[in-house]
């Protein structure tokens, strides 16, 4: 399951997170890393991205790379 296969409003715990190169980097320095917990705020009109929040920071995701962010559901 992927960030972008959340409901709005449905919170996941990140497992895994298959991006490499700047996009990782940037990831991670803003705090989206794997064991924290991400919700989905909202998508935009046709589905092309997602807003998520995880702690204190909101970043909008493109489709594709919020496809490659493995996520599992919260207990």
């Amino acid at each position: 399951m992927s960030v972008y296969n959340l409901k709005a409003g449905e919170s996941a715990r990140i497992v895994k997170i298959n991006v490499t190169g700047n996009a990782a980097v940037r990831l991670n320095s803003l705090g989206v890393a794997c064991g924290k917990e991400v919700t989905a705020l909202a998508f935009s009109l046709f589905k092309s991205s997602v807003l998520i929040g995880c702690g204190a920071v909101r970043l909008g995701l493109r489709k594709s790379l919020a496809e490659q962010i493995e996520v599992e559901p919260c207990a």
